[in-house]
Parts: structure tokens; C-alpha cells; sequence
């Protein structure tokens, strides 16, 4: 048996460089989805309620009686899920439960003239009754080719790499699944990542090593549907194949490999992870759905919403002590001991004193979160750690049944504890999976009237996804609005232009792609766009970006964004800056260093060229015909001046940009590039946006004056040094711990100080250290461009506007800094 140590932890970035890049090719979903009508009907039978995370607009049932199922099957879906529970059971009952399911499901199907095809959803980190689910299906239904084991789910961080299974951290490094707590799980622990081994550990040597094979990621990017469909027509028989994959579009080849393989007659089973489904139904992926999109009501006297957590993986351990930490003066909180729940003589008293609570608080406005006490609590063996799970539940399914007030929304933490609050709590037998409340996250819809709250949206939380600030991000998202104490957001001209423009500008480098390399921190589209609504809720009204962002996927998001919102275009002003690459067709990836040169010859830079083409790609993936803004992102020494300020004139001319800026220019750029422009009679800039804050100081002595005289708005990028001015001197983050410009930039021993008379400032004024940092750049007339990576960030930004400086706190702010190298971009 292999040891839990044979695999070394590896690092996302390092992967990416060791295949060919596969482009994410519309025509992969295009293809499948052509040939669904052609297809049986995907059966999913779903262990625990999460497997539903990447799907929408597809039913899911909670009961499989015949009745339902044919109903089902007769209204001609390419497929549905059935919720099992099984990982909840003991392994003898769980063959029981899925043989019993299987045989009505057999039995609807041939009523309804339905071809079927079965996938056996299970966890992504590969806890549960492998391979006795599958065996049990092949009892009923009969002996398949092969069966399919494909647990990638890239929204989670699962891949699976040279046969091994990993999952990826938050920054970037990818642990083998066997060394994570999940392989510690008391009912479903294994202590193998290599899925080879996996499997013959889990069948105790049933299944032999001869009898197991595999799809390799070279096989998938380098040969293709073709070789996937070889891969499988030549397997062994009974084989189980295993399928590698890092990324969604791997998936999707496998996948017309696969039909391929199909159509030649192979017949397959499937253990999969939630990708699979998704992929194999030709589901898009939608943006997280918002409370005006599910009509929810959040007027001052909304009832309050439910927060039910059950599950005990340190995941939601730490997501629970996010969300009570952050929303603590504004939600009620219950906390239900589970040694009370073991005890038959104290668990009824204990749940109905906590129903009683929560239903005051659902009645007076105020979101509860009612969790199970954080120590875990296990059996002698697997099966008593199973009993113990389902006491636990049966006691929040009690809560829910005793519960009498109804809630705005419910959001049900843990696989067990979402399915049985769906069909015992809340008595769904059949609801549609609307899509996703935030990344990974399923919401589900029941309007059946038997259902105890009808129409209530439904959120199945799995215990394992998300960061840690993901369930509270999600919680005030759909929070009541509280009355905004702080200021109206201010507008001001765009230097000597007409344009107005927010004084705070909301920096969107932080929304894009998290693979991006070496970004970590960048939020996917699911937590994007709801920060950009938000923002323009609040006025927040100018957006800068860059087509390089996340290769152009920054880009793609504003767009969205505007579409999605119904923003009125003429309400907001876009910023973008153009130079550098944009590598489309490899998104997880940097070229560093770039150089116009070779593969990227007049990809980059700012010949005429290259600037009229940049420009038509950020109008298309922004949807919009015009910039409001386009900014030079550096200076191409290579291009003269003249051909640069023609062509950047050109655009204004033809209506496709309005107003001209520039970022990392020393002063005598700009006014070289200046006066070339009014010398000709071109456009001028009107912005320029250099690197400007309390520990970088630098451009005050010629590029900021200059600016003042020329009627240039400044606008300054990283204004709170890459964090440092937020928070105290020496406290850490996860991102200035990796961030090795941070390190590169900021290293003086005057920042030390500097950082300390603004925290002795902020504390004397009662603010927060970001916005008095903020208002003295405010102080100077300039529009700070601020990422803004929270609900909370974008409410309180406009703090910065009520910070009134008195005579000599300026200048106490600005005494300990002293000259420092100039730094090259």
C-alpha cells in the first residue's frame, strides 16, 4: 500500500508550463450540445446534494417512486439529478438504497421509451462507497465497457495530474489528495492520491491493476477527441479509465472523445465529480444570481434569511468564523451543542429553544445563522461516525420542521445538512437548479405547494468550496441594505475636459481569471460581478482596466457586467490601457519577460498596428463601440512619438475613444508626447496615472507639477502601496507574503515610520488607516484608483471623503518620508 508521502506538492503555475496550452473553444460546447437530442438521458444520482454546483435550468429529485420518475422522463430532459444521501449511509445500506433506486429508474425509463445513461456523482476529493455504487448499478443494469472516473472539478481546485489527484490551495499550490484532511474522513478516509492505487485500495484489491487505464492531459491536448476515443475503444475489458484534467476544456475533449467512442458501441458508467455533468450536458457556465434576479425581497421589513451549518471540514470551520466575525453585529447567532443533540433527554429542548430564537430574529429583519458546536465528535469506527452524522441531522431537520416564521432565503452549509433540510426539513420532492448563488455554490427552487416555503431560493453550501470569506461575502450580498452612514460619492473633472469622473476610481486588475499567473488574488467572474453592480449602486461610476489583465478576461467581465445590470452605458465611464500582450489563446498564462519579437511580434507595443487592434479587442470583449478613456500602459520606446499621438488621434476621431491618457511616464515623456500632439493639432492627453502614494513620493517633484500646470488629471495606481498603508507595519497577508514587488518597492526604513504616524493619525480621527491614506491623495486633487475586492471595501471607500485634515496633520503625514530610488516599470 502506498504511503500517504509519495507525492510531492506542486505548484499550479509549474504544472501549466509542462503542457500545450488548450485554448477554452466555444465549439467544444457547440458540439456536444448538437448532439444531445441524439443522446440517452443523463441520470445523475448524487450522493450529497452539492453535485448540482455547475448546473441550471435542470430539475433535481428528491424521491425516486415511479410516479415522479416517469413524470420525469416524460418531459423529455437530456437529463436530471436524483439526490441519494448515500454518503450518509453505511455501505450495506447504501447498496440497498442506490439497487432499489436503479430498478425504478429502469422501470420509468422503459414506460417512457427513455434511453438512459448513469453517472454515479460523488465527491471531488473521492470520499464515498467507491466502488460499490458502481457495482450495485452494473447488478441492475448490466455490465458496461468501462467505467469512468473523472473527480476533476476545476471551481474547486480538484485536478487530476499523471494519474494523481490533487487539490489546489489559495495560492496555487496543489496538495495530493491523500495528504488533505478529507482523506482523514472517519467513514471514507484512503490513504492513496495515485487514482491507480486508489482504486485498488477501495475495492480491496477487487478491481486489479491490469483492469485499470487511463486518458493522460498530453493525450487529450496533443492528439485530441481522436486519441481520447483510441484510448477507450482499446481499454481492457471491464476497464475503469481514468480521466486527467486541469482545466474545463480538457473536459470537454475528453468528452467528444468519449461520444465518439460511443457511437462505435462502447457503453460506459460513470464516477464523477460535478465537471463532468456540466460538461457532458453542454451547461454554460451563468454569473452567481442576485436578489433582484430572483425577485427576493430586501426592503427594511424583509424577513431575515437562514443560515444552516452542519458540516464539520475546516473549510467551513473557518468560513463560519469569517462570517460571524464580519456580519457579528448584525446577525444572530445559534449555536446548538452536539452533545446536547446525542442526548435524546436534552435534543428536542435544545432544538425547539433555538427554532423559538431564530424565528424572533427571521421576524424582526435580522439574518440568522444557527451551526452545530465546532468539535468533532466520531465514532469507534466508520459506521458509528455515519450514526453520529445522522443525529446531528435529524436535529437540524427537527429545527427546520419546528421553524414557523418564513425566511428570505435558506442557505443550508454541508452536503449531509443540504440534503436532508431539502427533502425532511423542507419537504422538496422535485425543485430546478436556478444556478449558482457564488462559485461552486448551487440554488435550488422549489414552488411545489406541499414544500414547507414554497419559492424560498434554497442554497446548497458544500462544506469544501470557497475561500474563507466566500459564505460571508455571499451572506451580505444578500443582506437587508442598511442606511449608508457614509458620505455621497464626489465627482470632479477629468483634468481640463468636461468628463466627470468619480474621485475614488474603482481598479479591476482584481477581476478576472484566478489562474491567471502568479494572481492568486483575482476573483472569478461568480465574485466580480457582483462587486461591480455594487459599485455602481454607490455612484462608484469610472472603472480601469487593461486588456492584459487576466488576458483580456478582466475586460470581458466589465462587459458582462453591463449587460447583465442593465447598466446604461452613458452612466458609467470606462478606462483601459493597452501594450502589453494579450495571450487569448493561453488565459492562465504571463509572457515574462514580453518582447515584440518572434510569436509576439505586433502583438504588443504601440505601433499604429498594434494600437488600432488593441483597441477593436477591448471594444469587443467590453460590448461597448466606445472608451471613454484609453491609456498608454508604458511608453514604446521602439515607435516614434509621432506615429503614436496620429494614431491615438485617429481613434478620436472616428469616435472610438474620447479621451487620451497615460500611465508609468516620467515627466519629460509626457510632455514631450504633449506637445507633439498639440504641435500637430492632435488630441492631448488629458490623464496621466503614475505609480503615487505616501511611501512612494517620487513624481511630486516634476511630473506632478507639471500635471497642475498642463490641466493633466492624475489619477495614481496602488495609492495604498500594495496594502501596507491599510493596515499596520508588520501585520501580514496572504498576498504580501508572495508579492515580490511588494518586497521589491517598498523596503526602505522610512516606510516603517511613515506607515506609523498614519496608523497614530487614523486612530486619533477614528478612520481607518486606507482612507486617510486615501484623502491625502485626495488632498491633492488627484483620483486615487483603488481594487476593491469586498462589499465592504466598496461602501466604505467613500469614508475617505469625510477625513478633513487640520493644520500640520499633513505635513505630520508627510515628514518622515525622504527621497527614494525611482522605480522603472
Amino acid at each position: 500500500m502506498s504511503s500517504i508521502k509519495d507525492y510531492r506538492l506542486l505548484q499550479y503555475d509549474e504544472v501549466l508550463k509542462r503542457y500545450p496550452p488548450v485554448p477554452s473553444d466555444s465549439s467544444h460546447t457547440k458540439s456536444i450540445a448538437s448532439q444531445r437530442p441524439y443522446l440517452p438521458v443523463l441520470v445523475v444520482l448524487d450522493d450529497d446534494p452539492t453535485g448540482t454546483q455547475t448546473c441550471h435550468d435542470i430539475n433535481v429529485l428528491t424521491v425516486s417512486d415511479h410516479e415522479t420518475l416517469l413524470k420525469e422522463f416524460r418531459s423529455s430532459p437530456s437529463g436530471f439529478f436524483i439526490l441519494t444521501n448515500s454518503r450518509a449511509l453505511p455501505t450495506a445500506e447504501a447498496r440497498q438504497l442506490i439497487t432499489t433506486i436503479c430498478r425504478a429508474v429502469k422501470d420509468a425509463a422503459a414506460a417512457a421509451g427513455q434511453e438512459i445513461e448513469i453517472v454515479l456523482r460523488g465527491d471531488s476529493t473521492l470520499r464515498g462507497h467507491f466502488p460499490d455504487e458502481p457495482e450495485v448499478v452494473e447488478e441492475v443494469l448490466g455490465q458496461h465497457d468501462a467505467w469512468i472516473l473523472a473527480p476533476f472539478f476545476e471551481q474547486g481546485g480538484r485536478l487530476t495530474i499523471d494519474d494523481v489527484h490533487y487539490v489546489r490551495g489559495p495560492e496555487g499550490e496543489l496538495t495530493p489528495a491523500a495528504q488533505t484532511p478529507f482523506a482523514k474522513d472517519a467513514s471514507f478516509g484512503y490513504c492513496n492520491s495515485n487514482l491507480r492505487r486508489y482504486i485498488v485500495e477501495k475495492s480491496n484489491g477487487r478491481i486489479t491493476d491490469d483492469r485499470i487505464c487511463s486518458v493522460s492531459i498530453a493525450d487529450i491536448r496533443n492528439g485530441g477527441a481522436q486519441k481520447v476515443c483510441e484510448n477507450l475503444m482499446s481499454a481492457p475489458p471491464h476497464a475503469v479509465v481514468i480521466v486527467n484534467a486541469i482545466a474545463t476544456s480538457d473536459m470537454e475533449v475528453f468528452l467528444l472523445g468519449l461520444l465518439e467512442a460511443r457511437m462505435r458501441g462502447k457503453r460506459f458508467l460513470y464516477r464523477t465529480g460535478a465537471a463532468f455533468v456540466s460538461t457532458r450536458l453542454a451547461i454554460e457556465e451563468i454569473p452567481p444570481l442576485s436578489p433582484s434576479s430572483l425577485a427576493m425581497d430586501i426592503s427594511p421589513r424583509a424577513p431575515g434569511g437562514l443560515i444552516l451549518a452542519g458540516s464539520y471540514v475546516p473549510k467551513t470551520t473557518a468560513q463560519l468564523q469569517a462570517l460571524t466575525d464580519g456580519r457579528k453585529d448584525v446577525l444572530e447567532t445559534i449555536c446548538l451543542e452536539v452533545k446536547d443533540l446525542l442526548d435524546a433527554s436534552t435534543a428536542r429542548a435544545a432544538v425547539l429553544e433555538a427554532a423559538d430564537r431564530a424565528g424572533e430574529a427571521i421576524l424582526a429583519s435580522r439574518d440568522v445563522l444557527v451551526m452545530t458546536s465546532r468539535e468533532l465528535i466520531t465514532g469507534k469506527d466508520g459506521n458509528s461516525s455515519l450514526r453520529i452524522g445522522q443525529a446531528v441531522a435529524d436535529a437540524l431537520v427537527l429545527f427546520l420542521r419546528l421553524l414557523i416564521p418564513r425566511p428570505r432565503y435558506i442557505i443550508a452549509k454541508g452536503g449531509i445538512t443540504s440534503s436532508d433540510a431539502a427533502s425532511k426539513g423542507l419537504r422538496m420532492r422535485r425543485a430546478e437548479i436556478c444556478g449558482q448563488a457564488a462559485s461552486g455554490v448551487p440554488l435550488w427552487r422549489c414552488d411545489e405547494k406541499s414544500s414547507k416555503y414554497p419559492g424560498v431560493p434554497f442554497v446548497v453550501f458544500p462544506g469544501n468550496v470557497g475561500q474563507d470569506g466566500t459564505l460571508r461575502d455571499l451572506v451580505e450580498r444578500w443582506s437587508i441594505p442598511e442606511k449608508s452612514t457614509q458620505p455621497e460619492m464626489q465627482y470632479q473633472n477629468l483634468g481640463s475636459t468636461g468628463l466627470k469622473v468619480s474621485r475614488v476610481i474603482l481598479g479591476c486588475m482584481g477581476f478576472g481569471n484566478p489562474n491567471w499567473q502568479g494572481s492568486p488574488w483575482v476573483l472569478p467572474d461568480s465574485e466580480s460581478l457582483p462587486l461591480l453592480k455594487r459599485a455602481y449602486d454607490t455612484g462608484l461610476n469610472t472603472w480601469e482596466t487593461a486588456d492584459t489583465y487576466s488576458n483580456g478576461h478582466s475586460e470581458l467581465i466589465i462587459g458582462k457586467a453591463m449587460k447583465q445590470y442593465d447598466i446604461p452605458r452613458s452612466k458609467v465611464v470606462i478606462i483601459s490601457k493597452i501594450y502589453h500582450p494579450v495571450l487569448e489563446d493561453t488565459p492562465d498564462l504571463r509572457s515574462q519577460p514580453a518582447a515584440n519579437d518572434g510569436p509576439l511580434a505586433n502583438q504588443m507595443g504601440l505601433s499604429r498596428k498594434r494600437i488600432f487592434e488593441a483597441v477593436e479587442g477591448s471594444l469587443r470583449r467590453l460590448q461597448t463601440p466606445y472608451l471613454d478613456v484609453l491609456m498608454l500602459h508604458k511608453l514604446d520606446v521602439e515607435t516614434p512619438v509621432e506615429e503614436i499621438m496620429r494614431a491615438l488621434h485617429d481613434l478620436v476621431v472616428a469616435g472610438k475613444v474620447h479621451y487620451l491618457g497615460a500611465s508609468n511616464l516620467r515627466c519629460w515623456q509626457l510632455a514631450k508626447m504633449q506637445f507633439t500632439a498639440k504641435m500637430h493639432g492632435w488630441t492631448p492627453f488629458s490623464c496621466i496615472s503614475p505609480l503615487w502614494n505616501l511611501l512612494y513620493r517620487e513624481e511630486e517633484r516634476e511630473l506632478v507639477p507639471f500635471c497642475r500646470s498642463e490641466g493633466i488629471a492624475i489619477l495614481p495606481w496602488s495609492p495604498l502601496a500594495r496594502g501596507l498603508l491599510g493596515r499596520p507595519y508588520h501585520k501580514q497577508t496572504a498576498r504580501s507574503q508572495v508579492d515580490a514587488k511588494t518586497k521589491q518597492w517598498f523596503k526602505g526604513e522610512q516606510d516603517e515610520a511613515v506607515v506609523g504616524k498614519l496608523e497614530a493619525l487614523a486612530e486619533r480621527k477614528g478612520r481607518s488607516m486606507a482612507a486617510v491614506a486615501t484623502a491625502w491623495l485626495l488632498h491633492q486633487g488627484s483620483c486615487p484608483i483603488l481594487g476593491l475586492a469586498t462589499d465592504s471595501r466598496i461602501e466604505n471607500v467613500r469614508e475617505a471623503f469625510a477625513v478633513e485634515f487640520e493644520p500640520g496633520e499633513v505635513r505630520e503625514l508627510e515628514d518622515a518620508y525622504g527621497s527614494v530610488q525611482m522605480i522603472e516599470m
